[in-house]
């Protein structure tokens, strides 16, 4: 380690070099600039340092009073490879743009804005955290405007299933403590997320649900994929689940809303109604009888169950809603016969034969 210091003097700035190499990861570390005028306090107006980091720079600008500083860091570029901490991360990740203004008063740190470029998105944030014990804490809001899903999902993690499109959210939270047990226990917040104009890989939905229906002959796109225009959801943190509410998927084919649940080990809990184009609906009643099931208004409506993890998922259909539309179908058809035999309209004999026709229709028989 290699410090020089000159300057130190009352009322002049003195300059400062540290110089290092930190093993075992063969990583340069320099730090260079000024800082004062010195005073009889510990008061420092001015500090102006370059810290290099291996291949990352900071600078560094701020002031103290007493117990309190502000200060304001910022970096063009980093590389996450670049840096001697193991992260979460499959592949390396640029962050561009890091710009960071704190202020400390005492225990309290507030973090006044915290913004960086990351997969052509603009990533903002700002809050609180109070220092002194084991589980600090603290509390945030975020803000993720343009950010480009596929890499940043594929840069997290690789799995089975993963979304291409252009993202959005607004999240807040509070919680105690960084751990992964701590936040599990104490983590809680609410945002809103919108995805554009993009793909779920890995998975199509709609093929799922027919190929549980049995359908043949419905020539569908065979990609294992699902486009989607929006996908837009509400979202609640408590207790190391997030829970979806309000989910809204718009396709060609279909529109999909529902709601559930995924936990921070990934565990999916999810119910998604497809209701389908009625141009597709009709066209897939036509070539099975069990989908008459899930007829409405001349539209195909399937309660599709999506469970397992995101590595993973399955699907199935939630039968007791679909037995839930039979009942509707029939209390229907029920109510026009009452009605006709009121008015007139229907004979009694005419009944039997409308019971047997609602029973082939369902059955298929």
């Amino acid at each position: 380690m290699e410090i020089l210091l000159q300057s130190v003097r009352l009322g002049q700035s003195p300059s400062l070099h540290v110089g290092m190499l930190v093993q075992p990861f063969n990583l340069p570390v320099k730090l260079d600039g000024t800082f004062g005028p010195l005073k009889e306090s510990t008061d420092i107006d001015a500090i102006n340092l370059q810290l290099a980091f291996g291949k990352t720079d900071f600078t560094i600008t701020g002031k103290t009073v007493g117990r309190n500083a502000r200060l304001n860091i910022s970096a063009p570029v980093i590389n996450t490879a670049n840096l001697p901490v193991a992260l979460p991360l499959q592949n390396p990740v640029d962050v561009k743009n890091l710009q960071i203004a704190a202020e400390v008063q005492g225990q309290d740190v507030r973090l006044q804005n915290f913004s960086l470029q990351l997969f052509d998105g603009q990533v903002t944030a700002e809050g609180r955290v109070t220092s002194g014990s084991e589980t600090p804490p603290f509390t945030g809001k975020m803000t993720v405007q343009g950010l480009q899903l596929s890499p940043a999902l594929n840069a997290l993690a690789t799995t089975q299933v993963s979304i291409s499109g252009t993202a959005g959210a607004d999240l807040g939270v509070q919680g105690r403590g960084w751990s992964m047990p701590d936040l599990t226990k104490s983590l809680e917040g609410t945002g809103h997320v919108t995805v554009k104009d993009g793909k779920i890989e890995g998975v199509n939905l709609l093929q799922e649900a027919i190929s549980i229906l049995k359908v043949a002959g419905i020539s569908l796109d065979t990609a294992k994929a699902t486009a989607f225009s929006t996908i837009e959801t509400d979202l609640a943190i408590k207790q190391g689940t997030i829970h979806v509410q309000r989910l809204l998927m718009d396709s060609h084919d279909f529109q999909a809303t529902g709601g559930g649940t995924i936990g921070f080990d990934q565990t999916l809990n999810l119910t998604v109604n497809l209701n389908l184009s009625q141009e597709l609906s009709q066209k897939i009643a036509s070539s099975s009888p069990a989908a008459k099931l899930a007829m409405k208004e001349g539209r195909m409506s399937l309660p599709l169950v999506i469970t397992g993890t995101a590595q993973a998922p399955s699907y199935g259909l939630d039968m007791k809603g679909l037995t839930g539309k039979v009942q509707e179908q029939v209390q229907k058809k029920v109510e026009e016969a009452v009605g006709g035999l009121l008015k007139g309209t229907t004979k009694p004999e005419d009944l039997k034969q409308q019971g047997r026709d609602l029973l082939k229709g369902l059955l298929g028989r």
